[in-house]
């Protein structure tokens, strides 16, 4: 089963990821916590859920230096590739081991152009494991269909 975590921007979609994990104690994947600078948005941090390992992940524009390898860009936030990668690495081996249910925050826009965690959704769809993903809402119907999913369980936040 496809769990699909849903809701507007800055409606609580990564709390609600956070708080299945500990309500249910099984499995193990990734939440993003955004990092604030007064009223505006830094960067968004990949946690681990099982172990609260944390890597920078997103960084906006505004705050970038040149301090990681840039694997791309989502509107003014750069993806550090070094995170992007420990994720991919970590889910592989989530998904070998058969470990589920296997979290990830979030599916959206830069996925359905087939960039950011497209590739890795694609091997845990292909897994049939039970997964748990979050994604806006008015991104839902094209996730639903762009990635053919089946036997999905929608949560609205």
């Amino acid at each position: 089963m496809i769990t699909i975590v849903t809701g507007k921007i800055n409606e609580g979609k990564t709390t609600a990821l956070r708080a299945l994990y500990h309500e249910n104690k099984k499995g193990d994947g990734f939440i993003s916590i955004k990092k604030m600078d007064g009223n505006k948005v830094h960067s968004f941090t990949a946690t681990r859920l099982s172990s609260f390992e944390q890597k920078l992940l997103l960084l906006h524009e505004n705050y970038f230096s040149e301090s990681f390898v840039i694997a791309g860009k989502v509107g003014p936030y750069f993806i550090n590739l070094f995170t992007l990668s420990w994720i991919e690495k970590t889910i592989e081996q989530l998904i070998k081991e058969r470990v589920e249910p296997i979290y990830l925050d979030e599916i959206g826009a830069f996925e359905l152009r087939g960039y950011g965690y497209d590739r890795i959704f694609r091997l845990m769809i292909e897994s049939n494991l039970d997964l748990v993903i979050s994604t806006r809402v008015d991104s839902l119907e094209q996730v639903i269909e762009h990635y053919g999913l089946k036997n999905i369980k929608v949560i609205q936040v």
